[in-house]
């Protein structure tokens, strides 16, 4: 996947070592995935929230944070949209 938006979670620096070392997994993941449809996201990470047809929200394990990604599966596209505090990601 072509990942879009990354210094959107470059802010994750600044909340802590754990924050930004998931961070860094995260995104390298992203990369290197072949998502052709949401079934494949879910399958590859299971606590991925699936907020609707190309939009999840990914959160991040004992942080309170999730990251919230648009993906355009026929291109091959992750769109880093927000990073999210996890009372905002309840209001989905």
């Amino acid at each position: 996947m072509r990942l879009i938006g990354c210094e959107k979670v470059a802010s994750a620096k600044s909340i802590g070592l754990d924050l930004q070392r998931w961070v860094l997994s995260w995104t390298a993941e992203v990369k290197n995935a072949h998502w052709k449809q949401p079934s494949d996201v879910c399958d590859q990470f299971p606590n991925v929230h699936h907020e609707g047809d190309s939009l999840f929200l990914f959160p991040i394990r004992q942080c309170g944070f999730a990251v919230q990604v648009l993906i355009a599966f026929p291109q091959g596209i992750a769109l880093i949209q927000d990073l999210k505090s996890s009372e905002d990601s309840n209001e989905h």
